[in-house]
């Protein structure tokens, strides 16, 4: 089913206007007005089983549902004829009939919108750094009116600048650039690309921007170099519902948890705040944090145990207040609860130059909290929401980090290319998004640095 708003307009008595809105064009066709007059057969696109007659005018909005298809409906009227003075079985004149088509697509207009959703007046860590509460301030203080940009980097060739590119492309750079700890605890990783993020993170805020981490854990056995599912067996070590604290296992993972602790660290040092988005798309089980298992444990419950695990060690044993912890698990049943996250992640990349909302995944994220409302964002993302699209439909992501681009030259158009090309998002769309007045970039943000 298709969900769409019509309103009563101000037209004449008891007459009305059914808008239907097709996906992130918005669209308006009127299928009907005039009270008890719905005409050239577009009664049939009525699915709610009201009287149509009996609406009241005072309500502002009204939600419906049609399905997919062709629905005939009728022009205004030059003038009708109200034969018994009360205002309904108006007889329309000079009426002519048109075809509206109408498209399956991600408008929902059911759909929260930003000022019915509150948001977490606070961080989950009571003893957040000053300049990571100045962060989250501003975040909260945007969320709902204009989206951060972002770009990821390429952790795998440290000679590729995807923030120069997205420069080069649009002439302004992204407010917020991703990085990944992907290579840092490779035990025999030295001369490995990816070991400079840290220090690119530290010259990113430097330059005044926000930095956001995730982390491709490799295999933490060492057995392989691997963190997908296919490539690996290594799995997290379950007793029961618990971590299995004993377990050969778990001191390898604690041992590349402690690793990752010294990265963290030497930002929280330089008073760098860390949008930080471990155990990533946990839900999808291409990474072996989400993999199916041979126990009984469900992979959700143990996904929940290993990040409350991280949540507790990062926090409480390595002291570290810097960290802004962003849960990107995809899915309500491996939500680990509103005491271990600040904001929600939605992963999307979608078909190559769809610039929609990307709404429903939005409209999903928003449920996932318990009790407490959480931002949303979009942090990884392949093609970028158009603006107006985000603002029309309602989905107000946080910001977007669109993905890095493949081993490739600048400018080269191939699938590998999230940024670079226009095999995702066009030359004009990434300039146009860059530009636009609901999009902050480097260049806008305010000044987060604490007094210390």
């Amino acid at each position: 089913m298709f969900c769409c708003l019509y309103k009563w307009v101000d037209t004449g008595r008891d007459q009305m206007k059914l808008y239907l809105f097709e996906s992130n064009t918005c669209v308006a066709a009127i299928l009907a007005f005039t009270a008890g007059i719905l005409g050239c057969g577009s009664n049939n696109a009525i699915e709610d089983g009201s009287d149509t007659n009996q609406h009241d005018p005072e309500e502002a909005l009204t939600y419906v549902e049609v399905e997919g298809g062709e629905y005939p409906y009728c022009t205004e009227p030059e003038a009708s004829v109200d034969p018994d003075g009360d205002g309904w079985g108006q007889q329309v004149i000079s009426q002519e009939e048109e075809t509206c088509v109408v498209e399956m697509g991600d408008m929902d207009p059911n759909a929260p919108t930003v000022e019915k959703l509150g948001v977490a007046e606070n961080l989950v860590n009571d003893n957040a750094a000053e300049t990571t509460r100045a962060v989250y301030s501003y975040l909260k203080s945007v969320f709902g009116k204009q989206v951060l940009s972002g770009q990821q980097d390429l952790t795998w060739k440290d000679s590729t600048d995807m923030f120069q590119r997205v420069v080069n492309d649009t002439g302004l750079a992204p407010a917020i650039m991703g990085y990944d700890f992907m290579n840092y605890t490779v035990a025999d990783g030295q001369g490995w690309s990816g070991l400079m993020q840290t220090g690119e993170a530290i010259a990113h805020w430097e330059l005044g921007g926000l930095v956001t981490f995730n982390w491709h854990w490799r295999d933490p056995s060492g057995e392989t170099l691997e963190f997908y599912t296919e490539s690996t067996g290594f799995r997290i070590p379950m007793d029961g519902d618990q971590l299995d604290r004993e377990s050969e296992a778990f001191a390898q993972m604690e041992a590349d948890v402690d690793r990752i602790a010294q990265e963290l660290k030497a930002l929280q040092d330089a008073d760098v705040p860390v949008l930080w988005r471990p155990l990533h798309e946990a839900s999808g089980g291409w990474f072996w944090w989400g993999a199916t298992r041979d126990d009984s444990v469900q992979p959700a419950d143990a996904q929940i145990a290993l990040w409350k695990y991280l949540y507790d060690r990062l926090t409480n044993h390595h002291e570290l207040n810097n960290l802004i912890w962003v849960w990107n698990g995809a899915s309500a049943d491996w939500y680990p609860g509103d005491r271990y996250v600040d904001i929600i992640g939605e992963d999307i990349y979608g078909d190559a130059q769809d610039y929609g909302s990307k709404l429903p995944k939005f409209n999903e994220a928003v449920e996932y909290p318990d009790s407490e409302d959480k931002m949303v964002a979009l942090t990884e993302n392949g093609t970028i929401p158009h603006p107006d699209n985000i603002k029309e439909d309602g989905a107000w992501w946080l910001y977007f980090v669109t993905w890095n681009d493949g081993d490739s030259e600048e400018g080269v158009t191939n699938s590998s290319n999230f940024w670079t090309g226009e095999y995702y998002n066009e030359d004009a769309h990434k300039v146009e998004v860059y530009n636009h007045e609901l999009v902050i970039t480097l260049d806008e943000l305010p000044e987060f640095y604490s007094e210390n």
